[in-house]
């Protein structure tokens, strides 16, 4: 494995004609030498608990993928799960408030964090909006976990660099920054071990964000913490 995408897609995305097929992403997987966490889209859009069903049943399927537990804070018995039962199964918490349409703000959310926190999963976090990084700075600095900000837009970029240097434990996914100049700035202002490559394949294409990685000028070492490393300070033998 020479890659690791924090943000894998399978299933239908009901607000666009996008089919995010398992058969699609295991090709990305052979064609990039990658692994990476993934979620069913179920869980985001439909029913979590049938969607992480299907996700335990996915990552079953190809020991490159590592699976990713959703929990939608709008649901009353969020606040019925058994953390450590679900750390045992799954290896992130993975949240969609832009997906979903609820803000980081939700009552509910500090203490799912807490509870994934306890349990020593990692939490992964869609974000979308302007005000979701500074908003989840301030939920990563409540946890002892990594949390990683996924699907951030390029316009973001100085809320970004303010957010990770109030948390240190908050990370930060590269694909949607959409230009090179947009990642080096962030490598050298924040440190390559605070940003992690992700794609949302079979959702989009990982196309823009490997050849962003590829060619941006950054050295040797900051590339492949960006690739696999910061994965492995995380996830430790599970890769």
């Amino acid at each position: 494995m020479r890659l690791f995408d924090f943000s894998l897609l399978v299933g239908t995305d009901p607000r666009s004609s996008a089919v995010a097929t398992e058969e699609a992403l295991v090709r990305y997987l052979d064609a990039a030498g990658a692994g990476g966490i993934v979620v069913s889209l179920a869980g985001a859009y439909y029913y979590y608990e049938a969607g992480n069903d299907e996700t335990l049943k996915v990552a079953a399927r190809d020991g490159r993928l590592l699976p990713g537990m959703t929990v939608d804070p709008r649901r009353v018995e969020s606040a019925d799960v058994d953390w450590p039962a679900a750390a045992k199964k799954f290896r992130a918490l993975v949240l969609f408030p832009a997906m979903q349409s609820w803000h980081l703000s939700h009552p509910a959310v500090a203490a799912i964090a807490a509870g994934a926190g306890a349990a020593g999963l990692p939490i992964v976090v869609h974000v979308a909006r302007s005000g979701d990084v500074g908003g989840l700075s301030g939920l990563a600095r409540q946890v002892k976990v990594p949390v990683v900000a996924v699907g951030i837009a390029y316009g973001a970029l100085s809320e970004v660099i303010a957010g990770a240097k109030a948390a240190g434990n908050l990370l930060i996914g590269m694909s949607l920054f959409g230009g090179l100049d947009n990642l080096e700035t962030l490598v050298a202002r924040l440190g390559a071990d605070r940003i992690v490559y992700d794609s949302g394949e079979a959702r989009f294409t990982h196309g823009p964000a490997l050849k962003m990685l590829e060619a941006a000028e950054i050295d040797g070492p900051a590339r492949e913490a960006i690739a696999i490393g910061n994965a492995r300070r995380i996830f430790g033998g599970a890769l």
